[in-house]
């Protein structure tokens, strides 16, 4: 408090000692920082001019996934935990991100705040925006036959995911459809219409090399062996096969597929990046409200940089390197922090500059064991 206190005194302007500063930071402070949050989101949607031929073809595609990190164990009654080993209190941030538009979609809760109810309550309450042709990406947490199904329901709106393993699967006649027979075969590549209970759908499924099969094989034993299992011969021949369902049409296919699946981890960079610069999961305070405003500022912080680092890509023509963008913007946030103090014009040119140095000194750098 006290050198916050100081540096709204010697930045800001504002005398404030660090007993008033604590004082504000309460029920309405934490109110006022989640209304910024939201007009945050609101700047960040900016189209962009897409070469890709399929992403031509839509208008969105949602990303969406989840973050955990645990908090000080007095605020268990505001966010639940897992308990047992795990801490007693934690904190769940649902992220869904537009890689077309650059829109953004967070929600902030506990364990409770499930990864398949929040896609679902997304579709049925009309959360996201679905005009045009709209694909949602999302992992295996997020599979739910209901969720899909009510994607499916929209005129436009598709889904991909990987394949759940011990669904009862129909074929197109409503026959039970003997997966691992199929997979048994040496075919290289599968293209289905099947049936999850009401939800009919595309299975599409192509065989993995074996070192990547011999991969996956060591970390499903060692999670087993942990747990005293032993895995099963259907799940290891299960294991052999890349698939996925999804309600896109058959002009679609896997290559492409699985190349539109593999944006997904553009996320998992994202988290990545929030937690190593803007260390958004170091949450030191006991007090709910003050712990609030925090992740609040750092999520205001962490959307506009993504509307920052998009809206340079697209008026430069440039590929910047979003770790290399936010880290920059970090450094310097202090300066923009005056700029905003003084006058429009002079915060105008600040941006201008900024966005220059950005482009100049982020962009991403390839190496010749990592080809564009």
């Amino acid at each position: 408090m006290s050198q916050l206190a100081a540096f709204m005194d010697n930045v800001c302007g504002t005398r404030i000692t660090p007993q008033a500063l604590d004082e504000r930071i309460n029920e309405l402070g934490m109110n006022f920082m989640k209304l910024c949050l939201g007009r945050a989101m609101k700047l960040s949607a900016r189209s962009l001019s897409i070469d890709n031929v399929l992403l031509g073809l839509l208008h969105h595609v949602y990303i969406i996934d989840s973050t955990n990190f645990d908090l000080h164990h007095s605020l268990k009654d505001s966010f639940k935990g897992n308990h047992g080993s795990a801490s007693e209190a934690s904190m769940r941030i649902q992220f869904a991100y537009d890689h077309l538009t650059g829109k953004t979609f967070i929600e902030i809760g506990d364990v409770t705040l499930s990864d398949a109810k929040t896609l679902n309550d997304i579709v049925r309450l009309n959360k996201l925006d679905v005009n045009g042709n709209c694909l949602f990406l999302s992992d295996l947490g997020y599979f739910k036959t209901d969720t899909f199904l009510k994607i499916d329901q929209n005129d436009g709106c598709f889904f991909l995911s990987r394949l759940k393993n011990n669904l009862r699967l129909l074929d197109s006649d409503g026959k039970e459809l003997e997966l691992v027979k199929i997979l048994k075969n040496k075919t290289e590549q599968i293209d289905l219409i099947i049936k999850i209970g009401d939800l009919e759908c595309r299975l599409l499924g192509k065989k993995l090399p074996q070192e990547i099969i011999n991969q996956k094989l060591r970390q499903v034993n060692q999670k087993n062996k942990k747990k005293g299992r032993t895995i099963s011969k259907e799940y290891k021949i299960f294991l052999t096969c890349a698939l996925f369902i999804t309600n896109l049409s058959d002009e679609f296919k896997f290559d492409p597929l699985y190349t539109l699946y593999r944006l997904r981890w553009q996320i998992e960079l994202i988290f990545k990046t929030w937690k190593s610069i803007l260390k958004i999961h170091y949450i030191r305070s006991a007090r709910k409200s003050r712990v609030l405003c925090q992740v609040y500022g750092k999520l205001i912080i962490a959307v506009l940089a993504n509307f920052i680092y998009l809206n340079i890509q697209v008026h430069f023509g440039c590929n910047l390197s979003f770790h290399q963008t936010l880290q920059h913007i970090k450094t310097i946030a202090t300066v923009w922090t005056l700029r905003i103090f003084q006058s429009g014009e002079s915060l105008k040119e600040f941006l201008i500059n900024m966005s220059r140095q950005i482009n100049r000194s982020c962009k991403k750098m390839f190496r010749r064991t990592n080809p564009p």
